[in-house]
Formats: C-alpha cells, structure tokens, sequence
C-alpha cells in the first residue's frame, strides 16, 4: 500500500489519521523511495498533529545541556497583539479539539477554535485570524489538503502565512508588527485545490512559493525570483542568492544568478535547509535495501550543494531507542541539523472510543561531524486532529 492508498483508504472509513498512520505511511513511502515526492515534508499529512495542547520543552530555550520545560494546558482567548511579541516556540491549529472527518469542515462554520494559533517561548497563546486556517469547504477529493500554510522562522520572529483577505502571502515581524504582502495573487480555490507550500529563508526576508507560482521573493523589495521550467523551489539561503530546486525525474539542483546546476546523480530523499555556509545540505538515510522493507534512518549524509557531491556519511551517536526522525528542516549552528520525530499515545484499541489520542513531534539536533543526536523539546497534546508547526521545519 502506497502512501495514497493509505489515506484514502483511512478517508473512506472516516477516520483522520494519528500519528501511528503517520509511521504507516512514512513507511510506505520509504519502501517506494519516493519520500519527497509525497505531502509529508510539505505537511499535507498535517492531520495527524493536534488537540488541546500540553507543551514540554521549547525550543530555543536551552540552558546549557538542560532543556527548560514550560506546560500550558489550555489556550488564552487573545488575538496576537499588532506588535511587541516574543519570538515563536510553535503553532499550531486543533479542529476546537473535536472529531473531524476529512470533508466535513461545514460544521466549523464562523467558530474561532479553528484558526491558527501561536504560542510564543514565555508561553503566551494567540489566536492568528489574519491567517487562513483550516479549510471549511474541503471535498473528498482534497481531504489531504487540510489547512492554509504557516512558517516560522527557526528564530521564531517571523510567520510566513496566506491571508485570506488580500488574497496573497505575508510575512509578519513580530516585534515590530510590520507586514510584508507578496506581490502575486492566489485565489482561495486555488489554495484549497492546490495545496501551495511556504518556505522562508533563515532571516525571515525571503519566501519560497512553490507550484504554479515558482518562485522566491524578497518579501522587503518586492523583488520576484522566477524559478526556470521544469524545476520547483525547495528552499532558500540567508541573503536569497541561492536556492535549492527539485524536479520530477528526482534531480536536485542549486539555483543561482538565474541558472540551474544540477546535483550528480538522482536522489529520493528529503532534503535539509541550506546551512549557514549556505552550500552544505543534509539528509537522512536508512541504507540501500533489497526488497521494499521500509529501514529506519541511521544515518545523516552531507552534501555540497555547489557539485552535489557527499561531503561525509555520519551514523547516529546517542539516538534514543526506537529513534526514527520522520522530516529534516534547518540548522541550529554550522555543524547542527534539525530533525523531527513523531510522538504516539497508546495505539487506539488500548484507549477508550472517548479518548482522544496524546501525539506531536518532538525535535533533535544532529551533529553532522560526529552523528550525535540531542533532544531540543518536545511538543505533545491531546487530540482527534490537527497540525503543529515548529520553527524552521
């Protein structure tokens, strides 16, 4: 069963996917080599994350080896002040912590519980309604596509979003409240059809949009970087001078001063953010197999995005047991590459029918010198479905 197949199948019986379906489907996709080419990086299986939120461990909160731990068990009712907020620990959305089934949003009509809401590292909850949420007119032949995108940048002071009353992407600054409009214009229908993707660069100024748009912005100038034919923009360095592109035949390439140097070779892997040095590029892999098994990761490979070529091969050092990051994202550092883990409550024969289940991520870092891995936080709730959103991933 692929990764489609699992979904419509889980669509047909009427039950959002946890994340248990989440480890299912990454699975599946693995055993096709083709995990870049499903919704899971993108976050189309965004599903599976949700609910009425506890959160332990932030990120970016870090006090020598020991993680500060902060637990917010319910919401605060404010809508996200026009400026003087802190950096972001996370974001997230959660159905009002109902049962939802995929195609069904009318229901949700006009209630505020379904829009994005941010939460910032001092533990402060907000409502977002400048940024479109879930979609309420969802059909059966969209129902991966669950809600409008949202990016924060791995500082946590900047949120990419789609705004539904301009019609186009914006980045906001927090401390300042100053917004920057993108200069295309998106239709509602095409962003429930199409399920466009946000990207932003490491300083918050330059946004990737990828699909028919194709394209990297300087969200401050307004200055549009169109993406040749054939390829897709994956993500994008500090500075936006290059960006890493992706196309249909599993070739990446690096981008820069309008020209397309593809990497050596194909590759169906997930590939990291660009690093601070803005060429080396990380992803995860399990090893060659021979039959279709999936193989959990073990090991971090870098590349220089200027040749394609493997700069080191690293197994991990220190994982914890039953380790298997599921997506790869940005850097804390030259050497440190972020991943993320999916975290699974008791699977749901073992819970009661009103019990929803306790899911969400948990984030690492990988030392893509020495391979070690350390836990940076862990974002948990309790929930029948919906998305959360972690710095740069």
């Amino acid at each position: 069963m692929d990764t489609k197949d699992l979904f419509d199948t889980l669509a047909a019986e009427e039950q959002p996917p946890t994340a248990v379906d989440v480890r299912r489907a990454v699975a599946a996709g693995r055993a096709t080599r083709r995990r870049r080419r499903t919704a899971l990086a993108a976050g189309g299986l965004a599903v599976c994350l949700a609910g009425t939120f506890t959160w332990h461990g932030l990120e970016g909160q870090v006090r020598g080896d020991r993680t500060a731990t902060v637990v917010h068990d319910a919401p605060d009712k404010d809508t996200l002040p026009a400026s003087g907020v802190s950096p972001l620990s996370h974001a997230y959305y959660d159905w009002c912590g109902e049962k939802w089934s995929p195609g069904k949003g009318s229901a949700f009509a006009g209630r505020d519980c379904v829009q994005w809401r941010v939460v910032t590292r001092d533990g402060r909850t907000y409502r977002m309604p400048e940024a479109a949420g879930v979609y309420l007119d969802q059909t059966a032949a969209n129902y991966m596509n669950t809600a409008a995108p949202l990016e924060i940048t791995p500082d946590g002071r900047r949120v990419a979003y789609y705004s539904a009353k301009d019609e186009k992407f914006a980045v906001r600054d927090l401390a300042s409240g100053q917004i920057w409009l993108s200069p295309q214009t998106v239709s509602h229908e095409e962003m429930v059809k199409n399920a466009p993707i946000v990207v932003l660069s490491p300083d918050g100024r330059f946004l990737v949009l990828n699909g028919r748009l194709r394209a990297v912005v300087d969200m401050e100038t307004g200055r549009v970087t169109d993406v040749p034919q054939g390829w897709q923009p994956m993500s994008v360095a500090e500075g936006g001078s290059r960006v890493i592109v992706t196309n249909d035949r599993s070739r990446y390439g690096l981008l820069e001063d309008g020209e397309v140097r593809p990497f050596s070779g194909a590759l169906e892997e997930s590939l990291s953010r660009l690093a601070p040095d803005g060429r080396t590029v990380a992803y995860l892999d399990g090893g060659a197999s021979s039959t279709d098994e999936y193989r959990p990761d073990d090991t971090v490979v870098t590349l220089d995005a200027t040749t394609g070529k493997a700069l080191r091969r690293v197994k991990f050092r220190d994982a914890p047991k039953g380790f298997r990051p599921w997506r790869i994202g940005s850097w804390r550092g030259p050497t440190e590459v972020v991943v993320t883990a999916v975290v699974t409550d008791r699977p749901r024969w073992e819970r009661k029918p009103t019990e929803p289940a306790r899911t969400g991520e948990t984030a690492y870092a990988i030392d893509v010198t020495t391979g070690k891995v350390r836990k940076l936080g862990t974002y948990t709730f309790r929930g029948w479905s919906g998305s959360v959103v972690i710095p740069g991933t």
